[in-house]
């Protein structure tokens, strides 16, 4: 009958021979970390994320056929910058978030290479933080006051029964500030001749200079330094660089990779070899090909051209049929077909909620808010401000305002300040002290609010922009003076509206979301039309593939 075969047949089919598989081996470097586990949830696209970086890293990579690389700077944020922890409190959240990322990068085992970094000094204890939390670290030029540290580490790769000896050190920059809080710091450029010689030496086939320094910095090893073949630069200078890095470029025989910061983004380099390979080629030997985003673009590109000029009976036959075979190179490349012996593909990754999760980080992160907030509910439980000094102002609150202004009020409650509290209540963060400060009114300011005494205060309210109001309350409103009536471009923007909370922001077409019935409507008149806050936002969040959902 059908389906069987013939009598004194074989049932079963001739195996179907298949190509052996080519070897793959991932480098994956990340920046400079600076504590951080999590981005702000307020820009449109949020970048960074511990959970999703190591989400990407075991969805896209093998253990032990990957190296993943970090600068150092990794255990704190830098004092001097935006997310510095202001107090015991602040550190101690630092601290937690600290032993949160050791602990799940320390989970890489022997995949993992950790340089050293001034940010890893920087908390209270000093340089005591590098023996607290043990990393597989390295450095040619640095012997650190606390803790082990190797000059140099020699990874072997395994892949399709093959292994290859890669070479790993870091170097410290010794113009950078803050450097010798680390221990003792030898001169960088003699220290990473000598260690490069070494790893050669020990028979490795590619040799990577972690650099803790600026991208001049790491142009200078490339130029001097013979036998580097990959240089990973440490310090991302400039904001849009620290956020997505840049993509890997060639200085002479030597390829420069710079990741973001933050975990915000990270450079990869998949290796794909013939198989049977037992040497590892030299880089100026790769064939390079673009990464699976930038594939997908060119191949979109030349479909819309195929499309325009094959109905089209004058078109160049040969120039279409070129199209045709670009398109069917690219398509076998994204299928994974490659030709070539060593073939390198590049990629520059923004860290987003659109990549996989990694359970283990989520629940880690999730354990995380829940210690934040029981330790800061009992630390602050009672904690108030300073009052104000005698003859100054403190915080009343919008019912108070509303007495006088209700119609203002009501218009107030349908913009999104109104809101902004329970933004932080839907993913636990009301009590998170990098949070709760641009949610409430007053914030540590004499008569204002703190992290749990803020009932009365919560949400951005008319104080926020218009100052403290209780000796304007208390005369009745008779003396404007008493009361800021206009805000300004540099009071947003120097607060909360911030390049890195709040991405969209335009004073303007903000200023058009807050003003209207009862409210400034005169001032909102002379703004005429254009965009609004909310346009701009909505712009911002479409550009991004939409916003994250809530884990």
């Amino acid at each position: 009958g059908p389906g069987r075969p013939p009598e004194g047949g074989n049932a079963s089919a001739p195996p179907v021979a298949t190509a052996p598989a080519r070897i793959e081996l991932d480098i994956v470097a990340f920046g400079r970390v600076l504590g951080t586990v999590a981005p702000c949830g307020c820009t449109t696209e949020p970048l960074g994320g511990m959970q999703y970086a190591f989400g990407w890293l075991d969805a896209n990579t093998t253990a032990g056929a990957r190296l993943v690389l970090e600068p150092g700077s990794f255990l704190y944020p830098d004092p001097k910058g935006p997310f510095a922890p202001p107090d015991d409190a602040g550190w101690k959240q630092a601290e937690s978030r600290a032993s949160l990322l050791r602990e799940r990068f320390a989970q890489l085992g022997a995949d993992l290479v950790s340089g050293i970094g001034p940010f890893d000094a920087v908390a209270p204890q000093g340089a005591k933080a590098l023996a607290e939390h043990v990393l597989p670290r390295t450095s040619a030029n640095v012997v650190p006051s606390a803790g082990t540290i190797e000059k140099h580490r020699i990874i072997e790769l395994h892949d399709e029964g093959a292994s290859f000896k890669v070479g790993v050190t870091s170097v410290l920059d010794d113009s950078v500030e803050g450097g010798a809080a680390l221990g003792k710091v030898d001169l960088p450029m003699r220290s990473i001749k000598r260690e490069v010689a070494a790893m050669q030496e020990a028979g490795t086939a590619l040799q990577i200079v972690i650099a803790h320094g600026p991208r001049k910095f790491a142009e200078q090893i490339a130029r001097d330094v013979e036998g580097v073949d990959i240089v990973v630069i440490g310090i991302v200078e400039g904001v849009d660089r620290q956020k997505t890095g840049s993509p890997p470029t060639r200085m002479g025989d030597t390829w420069l990779l710079e990741p973001g910061d933050q975990l915000q983004s990270l450079t990869r380099i998949r290796l794909s070899l013939v198989p049977g390979s037992t040497t590892l080629p030299d880089p100026t030997a790769w064939k390079l090909i673009p990464g699976r985003a930038d594939m997908e673009k060119e191949l979109a590109r030349v479909e819309a051209r195929l499309k325009k000029f094959e109905s089209n009976p004058n078109a160049n036959a040969d120039f279409v049929q070129r199209l045709v075979d670009e398109r069917a190179r690219l398509g076998d490349q994204l299928a994974g077909k490659l030709d070539g012996d060593a073939i390198a593909v590049f990629e520059q990754l923004k860290v987003t909620c659109k990549l996989p999760v990694d359970d283990a980080a989520k629940q880690a992160l999730a354990s995380y808010d829940r210690g934040v907030a029981e330790d800061n509910a009992k630390r602050f439980a009672g904690v108030k401000p300073p009052a104000p000094a005698k003859g100054k102002a403190g915080y009343v609150g919008t019912t108070a305002c509303a007495d006088c202004h209700e119609e203002a009020v009501e218009f107030w409650k349908t913009t999104v300040h109104a809101g902004a509290w329970q933004t932080l209540v839907d993913d636990d963060k009301q009590l998170d002290l990098s949070c709760v400060g641009c949610h409430v009114t007053g914030f540590r300011k004499p008569g204002g609010s703190e992290v749990v005494e803020n009932v009365g205060l919560r949400d951005v309210q008319c104080e926020v922009c218009h100052g403290p109001g209780s000796r304007h309350v208390d005369d009745g409103g008779s003396d404007l003076k008493r009361i800021t009536l206009t805000t300004s471009a540099e009071l947003c923007a120097g607060e909360c509206h911030t390049a890195e909370h709040s991405d969209t922001f335009d004073y303007v077409p903000y200023l058009r979301d807050v003003l209207g019935k009862g409210h400034g409507e005169q001032a909102r008149n002379k703004l005429g039309e254009g965009p609004t806050g909310a346009q701009l936002r909505a712009a911002g969040l479409a550009k991004a593939g939409g916003a994250c959902k809530k884990m």
